[in-house]
């Protein structure tokens, strides 16, 4: 599988295509951002014209969307990925979504709504959004963008109107169809959209307690399952994840469960452990997964065919937050730690685990990595 080559104490790892970026934030606040080449050697550090602190930076669809502090702290200053300015957009907040239009144009979407070219860089303002704040951008299938709002309740499909914005085209209410027991408010509550899948002509839908099929270009609703499915990670039509304690697996084709059973054991060093799971990357049939296990965490490797682990290392006490694999690298991030992994061959060199933990007896705290629980000014993972 994998072995460790590498710690680096870093806030944020951000990949597009085949590049890679560390960040961190000194204890002066400042921002410092480096490329990462798959040799594992780090770059000249991205130098963004303006002096001012940096207040806010997000890396979306290849930009950098950078709010700095001062005067013109409302205002988004796009940088391409190399760190060269294109565009000052004003009054917009840098976290937004980018939503793909026609030929080089985008959309750019939070409470505003900015039309933006990527090879002239020039903008137009549409105005306020047609959804009032808070929704999500849920993503594009099939010529549709997606979208949930009214406490989650609904689900707003949408269409590029000839380069000039977005237009409705079907709105469904799962308030009333969704209704179901929340553990989060310990009682029945209006239906909330939990997760969407997409595949094919179909559109997957999870409330509380039921899981909706649904035709894509039309909106109407096919079927209704007394079923839940988390996000799940597709491999020809079948879909898989390790979420909670459960492991499921659905064949989104025939709209069938196939496997849905707990798996709350995680066994290290030969003894089991109550866990939970949060799926994160579906590559070459593995599915890679943090594991929480009594307020410790791994990243682990599971096997869908085979239905095993058969890989993981030891981390600290918060999430594995991503994982990438580019060439024969895996890069993995939580809170402020990043690990770099080498591919070998499970017949000629040791896990990750072994390299590092060699020794170590029972599951014990990692004596230089303190408590998730202990630290403070865990930020979200798309801003350092």
């Amino acid at each position: 599988m994998f072995q460790l080559l590498s710690k680096h104490s870093f806030s944020l790892v951000r990949t597009y295509a085949d590049q890679i970026f560390l960040g961190f934030r000194s204890r002066k606040g400042k921002r410092h951002l480096y490329p990462y080449s798959l040799d594992g050697e780090l770059g000249e550090e991205l130098k963004f014209f303006k002096k001012e602190p940096i207040r806010w930076i997000y890396l979306r669809n290849g930009l950098w969307l950078i709010q700095y502090e001062g005067a013109s702290k409302e205002d988004t200053h796009v940088y391409s990925i190399e760190g060269v300015w294109q565009q000052t957009i004003p009054r917009m907040h840098a976290d937004l979504y980018i939503l793909p239009a026609k030929e080089d144009w985008v959309y750019l979407v939070n409470d505003r709504f900015v039309k933006y070219n990527l090879s002239t860089y020039e903008y137009q303002d549409l105005g306020l959004f047609l959804l009032e704040k808070p929704f999500l951008y849920k993503g594009s299938h099939r010529g549709l963008h997606f979208f949930t709002c009214e406490g989650q309740s609904q689900l707003v499909a949408m269409r590029d109107k000839d380069g000039q914005g977005l237009e409705e085209v079907y709105r469904l209410d799962f308030s009333e169809s969704g209704r179901g027991y929340s553990g989060w408010h310990n009682g029945i509550v209006p239906g909330e959209i939990d997760f969407i899948n997409f595949y094919g002509s179909d559109l997957w839908v999870t409330t509380q307690e039921h899981l909706h099929r649904i035709d894509v270009a039309t909106g109407k609703v096919l079927e209704r399952q007394d079923e839940t499915l988390p996000k799940m990670f597709i491999k020809g039509s079948i879909g898989y994840s390790l979420y909670n304690s459960y492991y499921t697996a659905f064949d989104l084709e025939a709209g069938r469960m196939l496997c849905n059973v707990r798996r709350n054991r995680f066994v290290y060093e030969g003894k089991e452990y109550s866990a939970g799971y949060t799926s994160l990357l579906l590559h070459e049939g593995i599915l890679y997964v943090s594991v929480r296990v009594s307020g410790i965490f791994f990243l682990a490797a599971f096997d869908v065919q085979t239905e095993e682990f058969v890989w993981h290392d030891l981390w600290g006490g918060w999430d594995i937050d991503s994982v990438h694999i580019i060439g024969d690298r895996m890069i993995a991030h939580s809170y402020d730690e990043v690990r770099i992994y080498q591919r070998v061959n499970p017949t000629t060199g040791p896990s990750g685990d072994d390299y590092e933990q060699e020794g170590q007896e029972g599951l014990q705290w990692p004596q230089d990595k303190p408590r998730g629980d202990q630290e403070e000014g865990h930020q979200g993972s798309d801003i350092i």
